[in-house]
């Protein structure tokens, strides 16, 4: 609160020091008053600046600049990193060693690729005023050493360290971190397959005044557990990966941690049964929860979560899940992928917290299935018009859903159906794999057919036809499909069977609302139009080359029989047709497209209600 009225009132001052400006225009030489500017202002100015900056661009100008870098009100922050050698000398010996009681912050990579020999300052209780130290690719054999002079720093409130050594150590490294008097943020670093911490449980005088740790690194769940035995005062907890434990949890020992109220989890790969006991136990007023789980399908089971967060977790507010599948041979339809459609129920509306599904293959890298829960927030787009765009065609859904609902209450229904209108999504980020691999929707298929989804958002740019056939055949429910860009060249002929699914499915699926987001050929439509025989709403773009006129035209006069159940058309146009409603109207009246309509534009989209 401090700094912020602080930088309030900097502003407030710099206002005024610009009105001291004066250009002043002597033989055609532009001359500013920078210097005319306040002490106070210039080091509100040196507090964005790297301390090697502020020595390089002022000293040695003038006394009054040399004034000012010499004056114990000034905050240094000092960023050694990424500096060729004789740089990183000059601010060792010029900037660092004459002013460590005036250092705020310093980050500080390994020598190691610097010549043998090549020394820095040492950092020692000089360093009075430190607040922040970042530590980059350090080895034991100089962190331990340094850990215990730091020790003794009174202002050092956060502290990152990369380790880049034997893990044989990294116990001893988190007995003197969690030893650490003033210590408010801790990061720790390294890369390793397999966690090795063996750590003693705190005593009941080994407290850590720690309120932010990240472990960015591997570690079991009961190595995790004994950590946070040193930490009551813990408020924010970030894991990259948390395996299995590698003992048995016993719940009486673990230590309730009252101001613990944000966990997030990268990678968790601990058993469901434990992180349920460690989560119900340890932090009853959580807020936040973020945790990515892989192949475990247990943590697919949406009433032990609700269960969970019902009785022990009364103050989430945010809860993100993640858990992440390969769409491999081992792919099985479980109890636990049947008890998906759970998280669809009131309980999961109420909080507005959102099911997907995501389907992801590169030919790269491994092919996934993504299940996710995950809070309601607004749309997203690049640009307002593409929000706006978006909200329409969700709005469509709702108001369908909103005749369909069982809530009485009015209010509680439009909520309910906003909800509804943006859940049970499958979203398509790629399929470029399953071009190569014929078995490809065989292998899902068990899995989305037992999931009751309803809507079809495919991201990727040009989904090749068949995949798209054979997509909308995995999903019996579907009512609403949303395309990017179709694609109509084919990278292959389609098969016998997807010939047939396709007239198949033309007749049988439940998809009354489409929207097409780019579309540059008459056959993308027609396409649609037939695939879609049900279809209610179509939403098409018209800025890509094909008029508006022409699919009107299109749409009305040559698929009468296709759309016999069309209600609503959306054309996207350009700015430059912005009065293309008459010219709709007369084409539509004079050729007799259909008698019973009312069209309207608001902004860059035409409506045409067909009656």
């Amino acid at each position: 609160m401090l700094s912020v009225k602080r930088r309030l009132n900097n502003i407030e001052l710099f206002k005024e020091e610009t009105k001291k400006f004066r250009v002043i225009h002597d033989d055609k030489k532009l001359i500013h008053s920078f210097e005319n500017l306040s002490n106070e202002l210039f080091y509100e100015i040196f507090d964005y600046l790297d301390g090697y900056e502020i020595y390089q661009a002022f000293s040695n100008l003038n006394s009054r600049f040399q004034a000012l870098l010499t004056c114990s009100s000034l905050r240094l922050k000092i960023d050694l990193r990424f500096h060729p050698e004789d740089i990183l000398q000059y601010c060792s010996t010029y900037v660092v060693t004459p002013n460590k009681d005036r250092i705020i912050s310093l980050r500080w990579s390994n020598l190691r690729d610097y010549k043998s020999g090549f020394t820095l300052f040492n950092i020692d209780s000089l360093f009075s005023r430190l607040e922040s130290l970042t530590l980059g690719d350090i080895e034991s054999n100089q962190l331990i050493p340094l850990l215990i002079s730091l020790i003794s720093l009174p202002r050092l409130y956060s502290l990152t360290i990369n380790y880049d050594d034997d893990l044989k150590d990294i116990s001893n490294i988190y007995q003197i971190l969690l030893n650490f008097p003033m210590l408010k943020y801790n990061k720790l670093s390294f890369f390793s397959l397999e966690s090795f911490i063996p750590l003693s449980r705190a005593t009941t005088d080994q407290f850590s005044s720690i309120k932010y740790l990240v472990i960015d690194h591997c570690c079991s769940l009961d190595e995790l557990i004994d950590i946070l035995s040193y930490t009551p005062q813990l408020y924010r907890l970030t894991c990259k990966h948390v395996d299995e434990s590698k003992k048995n949890i016993v719940k009486d020992t673990l230590n309730v941690i009252f101001n613990l109220t944000c966990i997030s989890i990268a990678a968790c790969y601990a058993e469901f049964d434990e992180v349920a006991m460690f989560l119900t136990t340890l932090s009853p007023q959580l807020e936040l929860l973020r945790i990515s789980t892989f192949r475990d399908v247990t943590y697919l089971d949406a009433n032990r979560w609700e269960r969970i967060i019902s009785q022990h977790l009364h103050h989430l507010s945010t809860f993100e899940f993640k858990y992440e599948e390969p769409i491999d041979e081992d792919l099985e339809v479980s109890v636990y992928h049947e008890r998906l459609n759970e998280f669809n129920s009131l309980f999961w509306m109420k909080r507005q917290w959102l099911f997907k599904i995501y389907i992801d293959t590169n030919f790269w890298e491994n092919n996934v299935i993504v299940c996710s829960i995950f809070p309601y927030r607004p749309i997203q787009g690049n640009s307002h018009e593409e929000r706006k765009n978006n909200e329409s065609f969700n709005d469509i859904l709702s108001q369908n859903i909103i005749e369909q609902s069982i809530i009485p209450n009015q209010q509680e229904s439009f909520a309910y159906s906003k909800m509804l209108s943006e859940t049970n999504q499958l979203i398509v980020i790629d399929l470029s794999y399953s071009e190569f691999d014929e078995t490809f929707f065989d292998t899902i298929h068990p899995v989305l057919t037992t999931i009751q989804i309803t809507y079809l958002n495919i991201m990727l740019r040009d989904i090749f036809i068949g995949a798209l056939i054979d997509l909308v055949g995995c999903l019996p429910n579907l009512d609403s499909l949303v395309i990017s860009s179709l694609s109509m060249i084919q990278p292959r002929c389609l098969s016998i069977e997807e010939t047939r699914t396709f007239r198949l499915l033309s007749n049988n699926n439940k998809i009354t609302k489409v929207n097409l987001k780019e579309m540059n050929d008459l056959a993308q439509v027609q396409f649609l139009l037939d695939l879609c025989s049900q279809m209610k709403y179509f939403e098409v773009d018209c800025t890509n080359g094909v008029s508006p006129e022409n699919v009107v035209q299109f749409i009305l006069m040559k698929n009468i029989k296709r759309t016999c159940n069309l209600r609503l058309l959306c054309l996207k146009i350009l700015q430059t047709n912005m009065n293309i409603v008459d010219t709709l109207k007369s084409i539509i009246d004079f050729e007799q497209l259909c008698h019973n309509y009312t069209i309207q534009q608001i902004d860059t989209k035409i409506y045409l209600r067909l009656n």
